[in-house]
C-alpha cells in the first residue's frame, strides 16, 4: 500500500479543471480517518463497544445529564438512525436506558446507567493512551499544525 497515496503523473493531463495536491489531501484524509478508525475499533474491542458507542457514551458523560437522541445526533454528526441503532445496542448492554421525557411526551431521553459511566471511562483511557502512541511520529509542533490546518479544511467545508 502506497503511502502517502500519490496521483499518477498524467493526471493533470487527464483532468485539466482539477487539482493533483487537493487530490491527494483529499485521498490521505480520507485513508488516514479510515486507518484511525480501524485503530479505535481494535482499541475497543475488549470492551464490546463500537467507536460510536463510545462516543455516545462520552456525549452523555460529559452532558452530565440524560439527553434526546437528536442531541446526540448532532455531536456524532451521524443521522438519528445511527444512533437509534447505537443506542439499542447500548440499551441492551445496560450501559445506557431510555425513558420519557418529564414534560413532553412525544420525546425520549437517554440516561447514562452507572455501569455506562464506569465504561465510558475505561474507554476514554484506552483510546486516549492508545492515541499518544498513534501519534508519536508526529512532534508535538507537527500535532499543533495539524490540527490548525484540518479545523482550517473543516471550517471550510462546514
Amino acid at each position: 500500500m502506497e503511502m502517502p497515496i500519490r496521483v499518477s503523473r498524467d493526471f493533470a493531463t487527464k483532468y485539466p479543471d482539477a487539482s493533483p495536491s487537493a487530490t491527494e489531501c483529499a485521498m490521505n484524509l480520507a485513508r488516514t480517518g479510515d486507518l484511525v478508525l480501524g485503530r479505535v475499533a481494535a482499541a475497543l474491542q475488549p470492551f464490546d463497544v463500537s467507536p460510536a458507542g463510545g462516543l455516545v457514551l462520552g456525549i452523555l458523560k460529559d452532558a452530565g445529564q440524560p439527553c434526546p437522541p437528536y442531541y446526540i445526533s448532532d455531536r456524532l454528526i451521524v443521522s438519528r438512525a445511527t444512533v437509534t441503532g447505537v443506542v439499542d445496542t447500548l440499551v441492551k448492554r445496560g450501559l445506557v436506558r431510555r425513558e420519557q421525557h418529564p414534560t413532553d411526551r412525544r420525546m425520549v431521553l437517554v440516561h447514562l446507567t452507572t455501569a455506562g459511566s464506569r465504561m465510558a471511562d475505561k474507554v476514554r483511557r484506552t483510546v486516549h493512551h492508545a492515541e499518544a502512541e498513534w501519534m508519536g511520529s508526529l512532534s508535538e509542533h507537527e500535532r499543533a499544525q495539524l490540527t490548525e490546518l484540518l479545523g482550517k479544511l473543516q471550517r471550510h467545508l462546514a
